[in-house]
């Protein structure tokens, strides 16, 4: 599986605009206590988003330093930080960590469309105990159109869609 994803984004040369679709499992609060734990997952459908190489520059800096322009402020003041995990795989959008591969992205639209499912059946988050909040994006300089990244475990990819063609894994 992991093999087709990096074989199918293979050719990259630099930014490129994909739709994904992915299902992540939910690591719920309240442990082993919560009787939901191990039976939720996330799915992303045709999240559109943007996949970069870093090859000249760095694609996450370049978007929020425009944004930053964008909203009136000094781009200068940002600087980017240290990767608080994995290693990024040098001209590729993919990251290393613990003996897996990711693919690193770039949301263009916010929200994207997300359903939650207990055991396969589509279920309101409202009515799943102990889901996690994550709050988007960070300072990033005081931006208010923050540059939302997320990295998805190759594993999790179910589709891709680009360059006028569909992937299935």
């Amino acid at each position: 599986m992991t093999e087709n994803i990096a074989s199918a984004l293979a050719n990259l040369a630099g930014t490129t605009i994909i739709g994904l679709t992915a299902e992540t499992p939910v690591k719920l609060k309240g442990g082993k206590k919560n009787p939901f734990q191990g039976r939720v997952v996330k799915r992303m459908l045709s999240g559109n988003c943007m996949i970069f190489c870093n090859k000249k520059s760095n694609g996450y800096e370049n978007m929020v330093k425009r944004r930053l322009e964008k909203e009136g402020m000094n781009a200068e003041t940002f600087t980017l930080g240290k990767r608080a995990w994995g290693n990024r795989v040098q001209n590729t959008p993919f990251v290393m960590h613990k003996g897996n591969l990711y693919l690193e992205t770039i949301f263009l639209q916010n929200p994207v469309k997300v359903e939650y499912l207990v055991d396969d059946k589509v279920t309101p988050k409202e009515e799943i105990p102990g889901l996690p909040e994550k709050p988007e994006g960070g300072k990033q300089g005081g931006l208010v159109d923050k540059v939302i990244i997320r990295t998805f475990n190759t594993t999790n990819i179910k589709s891709l869609r680009y360059g006028g063609k569909e992937y299935h894994f």
